[in-house]
C-alpha cells in the first residue's frame, strides 16, 4: 500500500492512498469464494453455481463487499502511521476500485503550526485598583432591598421618577401606528431606561388617569434599525402607579439573603465581593489588551470544521440570550448570515487564543496536574456547598475533566503573561 499527503491550506491535509492490486486480490477471492459457498441460484445447489454466473449475478455487491473490508482496514493503518493530530472528523473521498487496486481520499483538518513572536514583549496598560467605598456597599444592600421589595399601591396620584407605573400606549411614526410601540398594558419603572428615555421623562407629572401625547426621538444607534433616528408620538394613558415597598435593613434580612448572622457580617461579605470582582475586572483589563496584541502578532490558518463549531457556539448563546430578553433576530432586523458574518472574526479570535496560549504554555513547560484539577474541583464544592467527592466523580465520568484541565491550563497561562508583560 502507498500514500502520498498533500498540504492544503486552512489546514487541511488530503491524503492519496492507493492499495496494490496483490492485497485487493486476496480479499477478492476470499469475498468471492464466500458468496460461491452461499449463494442461491435457481437450477443448481447451494455453492455449485458455476463461477461465471456467480461474477455476472454478483459481481457489484461483491465490489462493494471488498471495497467494505479493504478501506477502512487500510485506513486505519495509514492513520496509525501518519499518527497525526486530527481536530475534525475525516472525511473519505473518491473511492474508486479499478483493475490496479483500489484508489481513495483521506481528507483531515489538523492542529496549525506556527512560530511564537516575541510575546513576553507586549506592552499595555495599567488600570488602578478601584476601592470599595460605605457608598459602593449601600448602593448595593439597597439594591438588594429592591430585589426583595414588594410593590403597593401609591399614596400620590402623580408619577415621579423611580415610580412604577403602568400606562396604555399606541406608537406612531411617520403618522402611521406601530404594532411594536402598542400596548394596553406596559409596565416600566420611570427612570430605570428600560424603555426610551423621552418616553419616560413625558410620563413623570402625569396624574393617574390622565392621556397625554409624548413626543419621543430614537437614538440612532436603536436595536430596531427601523426607527433609529426617527421622530414619533407615542399617546400614553396613566393607568396605574405603584412604588416599591422595601424590607427594612435588619439582622433577620442579612440572614435570609446571605445566611449571615448579622447586617455588620452581611456588609463584609459585600465588601470583600466587590473588591474581588474589582480585581477580576483589573485583571480583565490586562487580558483582553494581552490578547488582542498577541492575536494581531501571530497569523496563521485555522482549521475551518473548528471554526465553524465555535462559530455555531458562539451564536447559540446569542440567541438564548436574546430569548431571555423577550427578543429574536427578526426584532433586531438582522438575518442569520449577517450574524454569521459578524460573528465569524469572534469565533476565529477564540480559537486563536486557544492556540497562542497552548503554545505558550508548553514554551513556558507550564503543566496542570491532575492534583491540581482536584484541587480547583474542592474549591468549587466549598463555594457551591456540593459534594466534593461527587463532584469529582461526575467530573470523570461526564467528560468535563478535561476541559477543567485546559481551563487551568489556560488561565495558568495566563497568569504567567501577567506577570511577565508591563
Amino acid at each position: 500500500m502507498k500514500w502520498e499527503v498533500k498540504d492544503e491550506k486552512n489546514c487541511r491535509k488530503v491524503i492519496e492512498v492507493k492499495v496494490e492490486k496483490e492485497r485487493v486480490d486476496a480479499v477478492y477471492t476470499k469475498v468471492f469464494n464466500s458468496f460461491k459457498e452461499n449463494a442461491r441460484i435457481e437450477g443448481f445447489r447451494k455453492g455449485k453455481a458455476p463461477e461465471s454466473m456467480i461474477i455476472s449475478k454478483f459481481k457489484k455487491d461483491i465490489d462493494e463487499e471488498v471495497t467494505k473490508e479493504l478501506v477502512p482496514e487500510t485506513y486505519n493503518e495509514v492513520m496509525k502511521e501518519l499518527n497525526l493530530n486530527v481536530v475534525t472528523y475525516p472525511m473519505l473521498q473518491e473511492v474508486k476500485p479499478d483493475a490496479d487496486g483500489i484508489t481513495y481520499k483521506i481528507v483531515v483538518e489538523v492542529n496549525p503550526e506556527f512560530a511564537l513572536k516575541e510575546y513576553k514583549k507586549v506592552k499595555i496598560e495599567d488600570k488602578k485598583l478601584k476601592e470599595v467605598t460605605d457608598a459602593d456597599v449601600n448602593k448595593e444592600l439597597d439594591r438588594l432591598r429592591q430585589y426583595r421589595g414588594k410593590l403597593k399601591d401609591s399614596a400620590s396620584d402623580t408619577a415621579k421618577d423611580g415610580y412604577y407605573v403602568t400606562i396604555a400606549m399606541a406608537g406612531f411614526v411617520d403618522g402611521k401606528a406601530e404594532a411594536s410601540m402598542t400596548s394596553d398594558s406596559q409596565f416600566l419603572k420611570i427612570g430605570a431606561g428600560s424603555m426610551i428615555k423621552d418616553l419616560e421623562n413625558g410620563l413623570i407629572g402625569m396624574k393617574l388617569g390622565e392621556e397625554k401625547d409624548i413626543n419621543v426621538t430614537f437614538p440612532k444607534d436603536y436595536f430596531e434599525k427601523n426607527f433609529a433616528g426617527k421622530h414619533a408620538v407615542i399617546k400614553a394613558k396613566l393607568n396605574a402607579i405603584k412604588e416599591l415597598d422595601m424590607p427594612e435593613l435588619t439582622d433577620a434580612f442579612a440572614k435570609e439573603v446571605s445566611g449571615k448572622e448579622t447586617v455588620a457580617e452581611l456588609k463584609a461579605l459585600i465588601r470583600d465581593n466587590m473588591a474581588k470582582q474589582a480585581s477580576d475586572d483589573i485583571r480583565n483589563f490586562k487580558v483582553d489588551q494581552i490578547m488582542k496584541k498577541l492575536i494581531d502578532m501571530h497569523s496563521f490558518d485555522l482549521p475551518q470544521g473548528l471554526v465553524d463549531e465555535e462559530l455555531t457556539n458562539i451564536i447559540n448563546r446569542y440567541q438564548k440570550n436574546l430569548q431571555q430578553q423577550g427578543l429574536t433576530l427578526q426584532a433586531l432586523n438582522m438575518s442569520m448570515e449577517e450574524l454569521r458574518g459578524k460573528s465569524r472574526k469572534q469565533a476565529e479570535d477564540n480559537l486563536k487564543s486557544i492556540y497562542i496560549l497552548r503554545k505558550i504554555a508548553e514554551a513556558e513547560k507550564i503543566d496542570v496536574t491532575d492534583a491540581d484539577v482536584e484541587v480547583e474541583i474542592k474549591r468549587i464544592a466549598e463555594e457551591t456547598k456540593d459534594n466534593a467527592d461527587n463532584m469529582i466523580k461526575q467530573a470523570k465520568a461526564r467528560g468535563s475533566w478535561e476541559s477543567l484541565k485546559a481551563k487551568l491550563l489556560e488561565d495558568k497561562t495566563i497568569d504567567s503573561l501577567i506577570a511577565a508583560v508591563k
